[in-house]
This record gives structure tokens, C-alpha cells and sequence, in this order.
């Protein structure tokens, strides 16, 4: 089993929430995912880590894993101009997570209370989801019930919403 943080065991472990482990080669994108040898449980998702224009608004989204965000009409329904990706120096400080990690796990790490985290509401449909453990060499899959129990108890409830997308390519 590849080592997770133990504060995010710990936390999980308090809230009693079960949750499956899997170990996998590094992941970067979503596209990484699909060439990983084994279809994990519950739902693929995406989680990116955005700002605004002046960096004072800070969003971590989580989508599913084959949503193409529409950046500019999610920015227009949260009343936040210029959205974009937030830097990597931006997320190692704030998240304390690397490119390729990012995860609402990762709200965990924002002790400051910077940045907000949005689920899609069609997450909202499935029973489990996917998540790195705030490292992309593994996946945990838990509850979707579980997961918004966890962002409560670190201090950072999700907002559910409708994120707003593309069509594909």
C-alpha cells in the first residue's frame, strides 16, 4: 500500500469514514487515467484548482472526469471575473498539493480559509467517487456523502452547483 498522509487518515478515521485504497502509476490528466490497467470503482472525477484575474477568489471545482469546464460561465454564475487556472506556486501554498494531486482533500491544507470548493451537482446522482489522497500515484474511493462530511469537518463545506460545460471536442 503506498503511504497517504497520516492527517488525512487520521481525519478519515475520526468521521469513520470506509473508504477503498488503490495504488496506480502517476496520473497528470484524466487522459493518464485511461491508460491506468484497471477501471477503479465509482465515479472518475477532475478537480481544478482556479482564481481570478486579481487572485483574490480561489475555487477548487470537482467535476466528472470527462466534463470540459466552460471557465468563463462558471466565473459569469459565481460572480467572479477573469477565472483561470491558479499558478503551481499558488496551489503548493494554498493546498499544499502539486500539479497532477489536486483534490478536495487538498482543502484540508487550507488553513487560512482562502478557497472554496464546488462539487457538480451530478456527483450528487452517484453513491462513490474517486479522489487522489493528495498524491496522484493512488485513488481513494468513498462516499460521496463522505466526502462533503470531510470538507465540513476541515472547515470547508462544498457548495453544490451546476458547472457549467462544453460540448466535447
Amino acid at each position: 500500500m503506498t503511504h497517504f498522509d497520516s492527517h488525512l487518515r487520521a481525519v478519515l478515521d475520526e468521521l469513520e469514514i470506509s473508504y477503498q485504497h488503490f495504488t496506480h502509476p502517476a496520473v497528470f490528466s484524466t487522459a493518464d487515467v485511461t491508460l491506468l490497467p484497471e477501471k477503479l470503482p465509482g465515479a472518475d472525477t477532475k478537480n481544478l484548482f482556479l482564481r481570478d484575474e486579481k487572485r483574490t477568489h480561489y475555487i477548487l471545482v470537482c467535476v466528472r472526469a470527462e466534463s470540459r469546464v466552460d471557465l468563463k460561465r462558471l466565473g459569469q454564475s459565481l460572480g467572479i471575473k477573469g477565472l483561470t487556472f491558479a499558478s503551481p506556486e499558488d496551489m503548493f501554498s494554498m493546498l499544499k498539493l502539486t500539479p497532477g494531486s489536486v483534490c478536495l482533500f487538498g482543502l484540508m491544507n487550507d488553513t487560512l480559509g482562502r478557497v472554496r470548493g464546488y462539487l457538480d451537482c451530478s456527483l450528487n446522482d452517484e453513491d462513490d467517487m474517486q479522489n487522489h489522497p493528495l498524491i496522484n500515484t493512488a485513488s481513494l474511493v468513498l462516499r460521496v456523502g463522505d466526502m462533503r462530511r470531510f470538507c465540513e469537518r476541515v472547515g470547508h463545506p462544498l457548495t453544490t452547483i451546476e458547472i457549467p460545460t462544453r460540448a466535447a471536442l
